[in-house]
């Protein structure tokens, strides 16, 4: 696996215009796609290393794919699924991946306040994607004027819920001793399974297409980041989003 600090990513991504990996172009059974998180569980059962991919589509097998271990969050750059040439009927197989290493944290819980310290890189925009594959894993994208910034996520404990959903705060630090003349686009991961467990609820959806239900456990974020400081360091916050992305775990997790 390639690993890097910072994945530059294609600037439609971080404006939400791509953000969902989209399908290029298919000939004859074949589907290619781009620009796709995912998230690797490894199930040995499968044989070829084990490697089990959960993106938007849902799980996908990666024989390919090596070095990986689970719970790693990786970018698929791109990545093709031949339907007629599939190994296996109990699963989907996923082949000519390029792939790059995401940077991953756990998310933080404070007791009282959010303290951003020297975390006062303003991003000019930011995104956010979930999915039922992703293991509670939630990627954030976001363009920095800083070539490789550090991300924190922090939720309050003393926030009020709002219509069940909770406020998390992304917070950016610059690394750079000179900031860049342009925005960076990049991505992190952030594992949301630290979250307090009375957060979680309950709830069955039914994949589309199909009469397969999912038993999930769930929770409604709002995600807020710093959008200017006053004089005295208070910080202003807006929201990434109107709508709260939702996180989801299986309920065996």
């Amino acid at each position: 696996m390639k690993k890097q600090d910072l994945l530059v990513i294609p600037f439609l991504f971080i404006m939400g215009i791509s953000f969902f990996s989209c399908n290029f172009g298919n000939k004859g059974n074949v589907s290619n796609y781009q620009n796709t998180p995912a998230v690797v569980s490894i199930d040995y059962t499968i044989g070829g290393g084990g490697v089990m991919l959960g993106t938007p589509y849902g799980y996908m097998a990666a024989p390919e794919l090596s070095n990986l271990y689970d719970g790693d969050c990786i970018y698929l750059q791109q990545f093709s699924v031949d339907y007629d040439n599939q190994p296996s009927t109990q699963y989907v197989t996923a082949t000519d991946i390029v792939e790059i290493g995401v940077n991953k944290s756990q998310v933080e819980v404070a007791n009282d306040s959010v303290r951003i310290g020297d975390y006062t890189l303003l991003p000019t925009s930011v995104s956010g994607l979930s999915s039922v594959y992703y293991g509670g894993n939630f990627f954030i994208g976001a363009t920095c004027s800083d070539n490789n910034p550090n991300y924190r996520l922090v939720y309050n404990l003393s926030d009020t819920l709002i219509n069940n959903a909770i406020k998390v705060y992304l917070l950016a630090q610059s690394t750079s001793t000179a900031p860049s003349s342009s925005g960076v686009s990049s991505i992190h991961a952030f594992d949301m399974n630290y979250l307090p467990q009375t957060l979680w609820r309950d709830t069955t959806i039914t994949i589309s297409g199909t009469s397969q239900s999912l038993d999930l456990k769930y929770i409604s974020v709002n995600l807020n980041y710093i959008s200017s400081i006053s004089d005295t360091g208070v910080p202003t916050y807006s929201q990434a989003s109107q709508n709260p992305f939702l996180i989801f775990l299986f309920k065996n997790q």
